[in-house]
């Protein structure tokens, strides 16, 4: 590692960088990098070489090897050390640069164990005192995952719908489908996301209506490799699965839950039916990943939604009879929304809805007067901690609604909303009035009530105590300046008398 006394290493590397961009002399070697693209795949070694022409005996004195800007660094070498602090943290301890071809001019730096994220754009970058000169080169990155899976839903009056699954792919891969005479048959929907590695998980989904078609097909493609994996599935065979005569239910009503408390979400197997060979998940939208997968009698964290991780639990006492319950602790408002119970067996599959709404009951209102102008009042009502949007409302002594004059609903970091409203009365409006918060979900409200009457009555009342104490402050000053001067004055007769 190189050292520089009395400097800084920020100061030293703004010092190189300005006059790598600044000072460059006319050309006495030049860098050059590949054609074409390097091509790499995810796990194994990637090299990247560029070359100095005329070929040299000695490399430039500081070499530089880096992603989108020169400050993230993957190598640097200076005066033939390491200059580790400018490195990038995950290219620490994964690069080498190999010195076999410097007499032929060429430099080649080493990648262990490539990661979809080393894809993309590098610069190959030399300098030799004030002269320097660099290169691209494109480091394309793929992999090829899982072979796609056919999940088949049971019987709908639709059809029968498919949905082919695969993951660990990269780039993000296409999907097609095929009927057994090699015809592309048209998605109804297609889904993709990266996982915490950057790679990619696909889903496609397919409704056969056509009973004649007896077995599809499913392509996962690599665009990069053009490489491909297949599955292929038989509808008759698999309309012949245990699952396929069997129903999935779950409540027939919404599930309310308030903020801070725990989620059950029930679902079971009709007729009643033993359910400890088959997966279980809990969805939301996507097969994956999942709120919650049962499989092989264990908990499949790998494929939970990390949001749901450490804060569930799963009741399978009733599993022999197909009945299963997962409870979600803390219930957050992100909690909120639509969920699918899926039982799946050999690729057969049957599944029920859940609609699970959070509600949340906030804070008591608060009336304050924030302005008085020109014969009129403005008062504000406000309150925090509801979920969904609440219901707000200022009403008279009759229970009449009065029109606000502004209303603002804003949403906090835990998605709980606070609510500010104003009205706008004038002085002569000598009532009461009552801000009314309610949740509609809940059909409870909270209400505060401010009497006008007597704000201005404690108003009054205030104003005549402050006025009195001022006035009686005055007139002690005065009577204690009277005092003074009549004890000067007295004083200064006796002297004269004397």
């Amino acid at each position: 590692m190189v050292d520089f006394p009395g400097y800084s290493l920020s100061g030293v590397v703004a010092s190189f960088f300005f006059v790598l961009f600044t000072m460059r002399q006319p050309d006495s070697w030049r860098v050059i990098g590949p054609a074409h693209p390097i091509l790499a795949r995810i796990g194994e070694d990637a090299l990247l070489t560029c070359q100095i022409l005329p070929k040299r005996a000695m490399m430039p004195t500081k070499m530089t090897w880096y992603r989108s800007d020169p400050n993230a660094v993957v190598f640097a070498q200076w005066d033939g050390a390491d200059v580790t602090e400018m490195q990038m943290e995950e290219y620490r301890e994964r690069v080498e640069w190999i010195k076999d071809d410097v007499p032929e001019g060429s430099v080649t730096l080493k990648i262990n164990n490539i990661r979809p994220s080393d894809n993309g754009q590098y610069w190959c970058c030399f300098q030799e005192k004030n002269y320097y000169e660099e290169t691209s080169l494109l480091l394309e990155v793929a992999g090829v995952g899982s072979s796609p899976y056919i999940h088949m839903e049971g019987p709908v009056e639709s059809g029968v719908q498919l949905v082919c699954t695969a993951k660990g792919w990269f780039p993000e891969p296409q999907v097609y489908w095929e009927d057994a005479t090699g015809k592309k048959l048209l998605s109804v929907s297609e889904h993709s996301i990266q996982d915490e590695n950057g790679l990619f998980y696909v889903e496609a989904t397919l409704v056969v209506r056509n009973a004649s078609l007896e077995t599809v097909s499913c392509f996962i493609h690599n665009p990069i490799l053009n490489e491909e994996k297949s599955s292929v599935i038989s509808i008759p065979e698999k309309l012949q699965n245990e699952l396929a005569s069997l129903k999935v239910i779950g409540p027939s009503q919404p599930i309310l839950v308030r903020v801070g408390e725990d989620i059950q979400l029930t679902c079971c197997l009709s007729p009643k039916t033993n359910a400890q060979s088959m997966e279980v998940r809990w969805l939301q939208s996507h097969h994956y990943p999942a709120v919650y997968v049962y499989a092989d009698g264990e908990h499949v964290t790998e494929e939970q939604m990390t949001e749901y991780r450490g804060r569930t639990a799963l009741v399978s006492d009733a599993i022999n009879e197909g009945r299963l319950t997962l409870q979600i602790h803390n219930a957050t408002t992100s909690d909120n929304g639509q969920y699918w119970c899926r039982f799946e067996k050999d690729g057969v599959y049957q599944e029920a809805s859940l609609d699970l709404k959070i509600v949340g009951l906030g804070s008591s209102p608060l009336i304050t007067i924030i302005g008085q102008k020109d014969g009129e009042i403005e008062l504000m009502c406000s309150s925090e901690g509801w979920f969904p949007q609440p219901h707000v409302q200022w009403k008279d002594m009759e229970a009449k609604i009065i029109p606000s004059f502004s209303e603002v609903l804003t949403q906090g970091s835990h998605g709980l909303f606070h609510v500010k409203t104003s009205l706008l009365v004038t002085n002569s409006f000598i009532v009461n009035v009552t801000c009314s918060i309610s949740n509609p979900l809940l059909g409870e409200e909270k209400m505060a009530t401010f009497s006008l009457s007597e704000s201005m009555m404690t108003f009054s009342w205030k104003t005549v105590l402050i006025c009195g104490l001022l006035l009686a402050a005055a007139v002690g000053l005065v009577m204690r300046k009277s005092y003074k001067k009549g004890s000067i004055q007295n004083g200064i007769a006796r002297v004269v008398q004397q």
